[in-house]
């Protein structure tokens, strides 16, 4: 059983890393700033198992302490989902001021750093830069790191298809972003899971990069295409230049209903690909899925939701003598 601290941990991603890492018996535990719902963090695991705890600072003692003494660091703070911000500050100089930390540390083992496809060739991307400036400090400073760079993660209520299919429900002119021939390469969250847990079980030493990306390329405009189709929809794709999208989406990310941030808007200009491979799936002998037949479980769960909410609201306006709403 190893100790396992994950920065992170109560997002999409650390949810289901939670879950496959605690079959295997460590124990998990999630600092946070943000508030979070710590009831069910700790139902990801048996009682006592995930421990999750708020900190206010990289400075406090105790937050030092559990990382003096945790056999593997994981941080998955350098997600697209942060809205426009200085990315410096709380990506590059956040992990600059952990790894100082967990390099005075005698317990550590491993430290799994989470990145993303292209940031080592992206330059106009703010969050691209300071996320491949904290691999650079990470390889740097210590001596047992893994880089983690994968593709768009779908699957199991991803974010990125949350913000998309009520798009394709509510709407018969859907946007594409551009002509909708950039390129990406989207992967399964589970089989990104089945990656971290095997390079911990594996005790994998050293400086290591992989790049964990789906077996299927799509274009935007194919990808939206089987959206349609699994959704059962006729829809209209229609092109936006990117001149006009970007003010848009600067406007729309200062509300809360925007459907993209700034930083995830630049995933639909360049090509998203495992291009620069040091090391992949291939290297920890797992076979990921395939990434259409999770979008259209996706789709489905979707279809099937909106037919229960059909069915109760119909029941509803049946049996109930109040107006049905």
């Amino acid at each position: 059983m190893k100790s396992i601290v994950i920065f992170g941990g109560a997002g999409f991603v650390g949810k289901h890393l939670i879950r496959r890492l605690t079959k295997n018996g460590h124990k998990i535990i999630v600092p946070y700033q943000r508030s979070v719902q710590e009831a069910k963090i700790r139902l990801l695991g048996v009682t006592g198992q995930v421990i999750p705890f708020r900190y206010s600072s990289l400075e406090d003692k105790r937050l030092k302490s559990v990382l003096n003494n945790a056999d593997v660091c994981i941080n998955l703070k350098t997600t697209y989902d942060q809205k426009k911000g200085d990315f410096n500050n709380t990506i590059y100089k956040f992990n600059q001021k952990l790894i100082r930390i967990l390099k005075s540390s005698k317990e550590l083992k491993q430290f799994i750093l989470f990145s993303g496809l292209g940031v080592d060739i992206d330059k106009n991307s703010t969050r691209s830069i300071a996320v491949h400036k904290s691999e650079k400090e990470a390889f740097k400073q210590l001596d047992n790191v893994i880089i983690i760079r994968p593709g768009v993660i779908i699957g199991g209520g991803d974010i990125f298809m949350k913000r998309l299919l009520p798009i394709f429900k509510a709407s018969f002119f859907v946007p594409l972003f551009g002509d909708g021939s950039t390129k990406f390469q989207p992967v399964f969250i589970d089989d990104v899971s089945l990656a971290v847990d095997e390079i911990i079980n594996s005790k994998i030493k050293g400086k290591n990069i992989y790049e964990l990306a789906g077996p299927r390329i799509y274009s935007y405009k194919e990808f939206f295409n089987h959206i349609s189709n699994f959704l059962n929809k006729t829809r209209v794709l229609v092109p936006v230049p990117m001149a006009f999208m970007k003010p848009m989406i600067n406007i729309a990310e200062k509300t809360p209903i925007s459907p993209l941030t700034s930083e995830q808007l630049t995933l639909f200009e360049k090509d998203n690909l495992a291009v620069n491979v040091d090391k992949s799936f291939k290297n920890l002998d797992i076979n990921p899925q395939d990434t259409l037949q999770i979008l259209k479980k996706t789709a489905l769960v979707q279809i099937k939701a909106a037919s229960r909410y059909n069915h109760q609201t119909w029941e509803c306006c049946v049996y109930s003598s109040n107006r049905c709403t």
